[in-house]
């Protein structure tokens, strides 16, 4: 018996180009929607900003390499830089939420008292007590002066599920700090918000799904955020295997969410990682694009069977930008118009209908084809 994928597709994913809500990008149906996700290092070249502005409306810099000084200036000048090409486009600014990151000293520099220091063997973690108001307070301004100093229109929220139950806050600190601090970051989440503004996005990471082995993870924090990154989805699938099950639920999860009307990032990956296929890294980057260019049917056949309005798709094997974000494919250039209705899935598979593509997904044999036209 055929069934639909979730619920009936609405009225909004029909149309060509969604504005789902205050400060979102301008959806469209008309290519594939994609995202940049980028470490801006010391600065990208004209040419890699001229890049990034023509092609994607929602992009997040993150640290990367950064050899001299913070990174806040560095993201601040990108951010104007992208605007200054594409009027339209969202920049967010990627602020961990969970533990300090080297790169932004300018911040690191004027945290409120001291950090919570795990060391268990080899294992050392900083973590920022975000039970404390101060370090909330200190955490909400930093998002704020994001949007109101360094040209941001958001923040995206690395880490923010560390005080779930299956989270890292859980094993190092145990479940019942971990709750106290989850219920922190709660509250923070909402401040940041409100310093902001209310057509500034927040976006966090992760949003995976489930099956018997592993917990749901991130639906709790779609209330008090504007989307999220689907990021674990077949992600080093060469050294290792994902469960139809979950693969199943992570694309019915970002569908929900999507329909909920949030900002979904789905996080594809060629089968290998920066970290975990060294041999593949010492390759020419030619190679290495080869190889992606050949696996991209899957991860967005897999995407376009879940995607709803203001679902994005990125695809790359790492967050630096030699990693694959100034590479592009075929895929892109192809006309794609809305969905016809929604994924019918029969089994394992999955079968959808767009204006100008068929999409099939096979998850049991991790098979799949796109036919445009």
């Amino acid at each position: 018996m055929r069934t639909t994928l979730l619920l009936q597709v609405s009225l909004l994913s029909a149309l060509a180009t969604v504005h789902a809500g205050d400060g979102f990008p301008a959806f469209t149906w008309d290519h594939v929607p994609l995202y940049a996700h980028l470490g801006i290092n010391d600065g990208l070249e004209p040419d890699q900003y001229n890049f990034l502005a023509d092609h994607f409306n929602l992009i997040t810099f993150t640290g990367g390499r950064v050899t001299r000084g913070s990174v806040e200036p560095n993201i601040a000048a990108a951010a104007r830089a992208i605007k200054k090409r594409n009027p339209k486009a969202k920049v967010l600014f990627y602020w961990a939420g969970d533990m300090p990151k080297g790169q932004w000293k300018l911040s690191n520099d004027i945290y409120p008292g001291e950090y919570i220091n795990f060391v268990k063997g080899k294992r050392k973690r900083r973590y920022f007590d975000v039970a404390r108001q101060d370090v909330r307070d200190w955490w909400s301004d930093v998002a704020a002066q994001a949007v109101h100093e360094y040209s941001c229109d958001g923040i995206f929220v690395d880490g923010a599920t560390a005080g779930s139950p299956n989270g890292p806050w859980s094993r190092d600190l145990g479940q019942e700090k971990a709750a106290v601090m989850d219920k922190g970051v709660f509250a923070m989440l909402k401040d940041a918000k409100k310093k902001m503004g209310p057509d500034k996005l927040i976006i966090f990471n992760p949003l995976h799904g489930h099956d018997e082995k592993h917990l749901p993870l991130g639906e709790q924090y779609l209330p008090v955020t504007d989307g999220a990154m689907v990021d674990d989805f077949d992600r080093a699938a060469d050294i290792r295997q994902q469960s139809k099950e979950y693969m199943a639920n992570t694309i019915e999860v970002m569908h929900k969410a999507a329909q909920d009307g949030k900002i979904i990032i789905f996080k594809a990956w060629p089968g290998f990682t920066w970290w975990s296929d060294k041999e593949m890294m010492m390759k020419p980057h030619d190679e290495v694009y080869r190889v992606a260019k050949e696996r991209i049917t899957f991860p967005l056949a897999c995407f376009l069977v879940g995607a709803g309005p203001n679902c994005y798709f990125c695809y790359t094997w790492g967050w630096l930008g030699e990693y694959g974000t100034f590479d592009w494919y075929p895929e892109f250039d192809r006309p794609l118009g809305p969905p016809n209705g929604e994924a019918i899935r029969k089994g394992w598979t999955y079968q959808r209908q767009f204006a100008h593509a068929s999409v099939f997904v096979d998850l049991k044999k991790k098979t799949a084809k796109i036919d445009w036209r």
